[in-house]
């Protein structure tokens, strides 16, 4: 399952994703990773949540970040959750490329059992009508 935390810049989306990955952690039944671009929320997130920077990797674009995630669940069977923090950062898709993208994911998810939940930068108003079945 892939959901999608969207609102503008500045609503507090990533807040909100920390305290979701948070809330998780307090009773894990598997792996929980939380990546981000940068270290700057590293000491936000509850220490059983395993972070994972994606700059060192070279992660700048949307099929990167598909291959890395394809190799993050080969790795570990455990996986519960991932909380994907500024994933329009990566990539300027258009509204098809996306709609496929967010497909793929889901069976990316379902394949492997793990929750994904992809913290997106949109204005309410310009959300395209496939993301808010997703939005939480």
């Amino acid at each position: 399952m892939v959901k999608v935390l969207a609102g503008g810049k500045g609503s507090g989306k990533t807040k909100r994703l920390i305290q979701i990955a948070n809330d998780a952690a307090r009773d894990p039944h598997g792996t929980i990773y939380f990546i981000d671009d940068d270290n700057r929320n590293i000491f936000e997130l509850d220490r059983n949540v395993r972070f994972i920077n994606m700059e060192p990797f070279n992660i700048h674009r949307i099929e990167t970040l598909y291959g890395f995630l394809c190799g993050l669940l080969s790795c570990d069977y455990d996986i519960e959750h991932i909380f994907i923090d500024g994933v329009n950062y990566l990539s300027d898709l258009p509204e098809e490329d996306l709609q496929n993208f967010l497909i793929v994911l889901d069976r990316l998810s379902r394949n492997n059992e793990a929750k994904l939940l992809l913290c997106w930068s949109y204005d309410e108003d310009k959300t395209p009508e496939f993301l808010k079945e997703r939005l939480i």
